[in-house]
């Protein structure tokens, strides 16, 4: 795999509000570790991030197939995705991190450990 000399970061700093983070992925700002554009639709309907979206995969709790949303015991479509199926694409990403996937999104600029967590922001 042909890594760049230099690592590449974020051409922003880190947002601080998950929907922040949606709107530079919308404008197609943020890059990955090749430096190509993130942004793009994900056949889920959000946009793609850089990390493994759980929906490409099959869910280990309830076994819907990649693609289609998860299901509750009943039948009926279930409001969250199922936590192994979230854990299975956190373990993927763990993968590519390790084995240094250039897909991956680029670090930000400033890794600043008191900076909030865009996930902690939860409005729509």
């Amino acid at each position: 795999m042909n890594r760049p000399s230099t690592a590449l970061t974020q051409p922003v700093p880190r947002p601080a509000l998950l929907s922040e983070l949606h709107a530079l992925l919308a404008r197609g700002i943020l890059i990955d570790r090749a430096g190509a554009p993130l942004g793009a639709t994900c056949p889920c309907g959000g946009l793609v991030d850089g990390y493994t979206c759980p929906l490409s995969l099959d869910c280990p709790g309830c076994k819907a197939p990649a693609g289609r949303r998860c299901r509750r015991p009943s039948g009926h479509e279930a409001a969250e995705l199922h936590v192994p199926r979230l854990r299975a694409a956190g373990a993927l990403d763990k993968v590519r991190e390790r084995d240094g996937d250039p897909t991956l999104p680029a670090p930000w600029p400033d890794p600043d450990p008191s900076a909030p967590n865009p996930s902690e922001d939860r409005t729509p």
